[in-house]
């Protein structure tokens, strides 16, 4: 039986983690930056299918009363894999090079609603609630430095037919780190979330959206567009996770169950 009711960024994050799975399958292959497996790892296109069904799965068993509980937490474990293992390494290895901590910092916002989801399923508000808000919003760090430290990169990523696309990439950049300090401290969290959630929603519209419009067949772009909705996600999660509401996602879970 389906979830009957779930939040915004739960059906979010479910449906970019399916279809990301997805794509991962039919092209036999890692994700792209996301994952940044060695080309010459052994049994490398069988381990890049076990790695999309990882995805596929419980991106599909988030929607399932039966194996919600379950999937958040395979797909959590699984994301926080790709920090420790994938990129932590090249970003303690190479602490200067900041596209390594922008690595770090977009995957660990993908373990950090991942959790929360979790959390909300099993009606927790325990200490990990607060720990993972915190690295949510210690997370965003990155994300927004890379704005400066890649401004012309970053910047020519919005559509050309946008006017002051340097500084609009420089706000972009000052509200993510805003952002994500005021989640970390618990500066009007709630808020700080709901304005990050929406701001990587425009974003997501107008980079990624209008990069899938202009080319429909790179597989590139649908990645990008459904990882950046993915972290759009993660964000209305943790904004969510300040009300007592937004801890319900489903009305027919057994929220007594211990997780």
């Amino acid at each position: 039986m389906y979830l009957r009711r779930v939040s915004i960024g739960h059906l979010l994050l479910a449906s970019c983690f399916a279809l990301i799975g997805a794509i991962s399958l039919g092209l036999h292959d890692f994700l792209l930056n996301q994952q940044p497996v060695p080309k010459g790892i052994p049994w490398r296109e069988t381990l890049a299918c076990i790695s999309a069904a990882l995805l596929l799965l419980p991106g599909i068993g988030l929607l399932i009363a039966a194996t919600a509980k379950q999937s958040a937490l395979l797909l959590t474990g699984f994301v926080a894999l790709w920090v420790v293992a994938l990129w932590l390494p090249q970003a303690l290895a190479h602490p200067r090079v900041e596209a390594n901590w922008l690595g770090v910092g977009e995957d660990l916002t993908l373990v950090a609603g991942g959790w929360l989801v979790y959390c909300a399923i099993c009606g927790r508000s325990d200490v990990s609630v607060r720990i993972a808000r915190v690295l949510f919003g210690l997370a965003l760090v990155p994300i927004g430095l890379s704005h400066f430290f890649y401004l012309q990169g970053a910047a020519q990523l919005i559509p050309a037919w946008m006017p002051l696309r340097v500084p609009l990439t420089l706000l972009a950049g000052a509200g993510h780190i805003a952002a994500g300090l005021a989640i970390a401290c618990g500066i009007v969290p709630r808020l700080a979330a709901t304005l990050e959630a929406s701001m990587e929603g425009l974003i997501t519209l107008i980079v990624w959206v209008s990069a899938v419009a202009a080319k429909p067949g790179d597989h590139g772009n649908w990645v990008n567009l459904l990882v950046s909705t993915a972290e759009t996600a993660a964000a209305w999660v943790v904004a969510a996770s300040y009300g007592a509401s937004g801890m319900s996602v489903a009305a027919n879970t057994n929220r007594s169950a211990r997780c």
